[in-house]
C-alpha cells in the first residue's frame, strides 16, 4: 500500500493544465475586473472612491495617493495624465504586476511553481516606495509629484 504522501506529491504532476491555470486566471480575472470598475467610474468625483486614510489624517501624499486615478488614465489611454497623477504606478507597479502575472500563468502552464519574488525586489521595492513618499511631499517637489 502506498503512502497517502506519496499519492498527494504525485498528484500536481497529472493535473491538466487547465487546472494549474485556475488560480491565476482567476486572479486576473478579479484584477481585470477591479481595472474594468476604475476605468468606468469616475475617480475624480469626491466620495466615489474611499479617501486616502493617511493623507485625510496627515495631510501629505502617500506613494499610493493618485493611483486610482492613474489607473483611470491607463484605461482610457492617456498615459500622460496617468504619470501625473502617480508615476511609480506607470513605471514600477503596473509593469512589475504584468512581469509577475505573466511568469505565473507560464509557470502554471509547465506545471511549475508561482515564481518566487527575488530578493533584491522585495527590498528595493518597498525602499524605492519609502523614498517616493519622502520626495514627493518635500514642499518644492509637492507641484511636480502631487498628484
Amino acid at each position: 500500500m502506498q503512502s497517502r504522501t506519496a499519492e498527494a506529491l504525485a498528484a500536481p504532476a497529472t493535473d491538466s493544465p487547465v487546472r494549474r491555470l485556475a488560480a491565476p486566471v482567476s486572479a486576473l480575472a478579479v484584477l481585470a475586473l477591479a481595472t474594468a470598475y476604475t476605468a468606468l467610474a469616475d475617480p475624480y468625483r469626491a466620495g466615489f472612491f474611499p479617501p486616502c486614510i493617511f493623507l485625510s489624517a496627515s495631510g501629505h501624499w502617500c506613494p499610493g495617493c493618485g493611483g486610482l486615478r492613474a489607473v483611470h488614465e491607463l484605461a482610457h489611454g492617456d498615459v500622460g495624465a496617468a504619470l501625473a497623477m502617480n508615476p511609480v504606478v506607470v513605471l514600477l507597479i503596473v509593469p512589475l504586476g504584468v512581469v509577475l502575472a505573466l511568469a505565473w500563468v507560464r509557470n502554471a502552464w509547465r506545471g511549475q511553481p508561482p515564481p518566487a519574488i527575488p530578493m533584491w525586489l522585495a527590498i528595493s521595492l518597498p525602499a524605492v516606495l519609502l523614498v517616493f513618499w519622502v520626495v514627493r511631499n518635500i514642499p518644492v517637489l509637492e507641484p511636480y509629484l502631487a498628484p
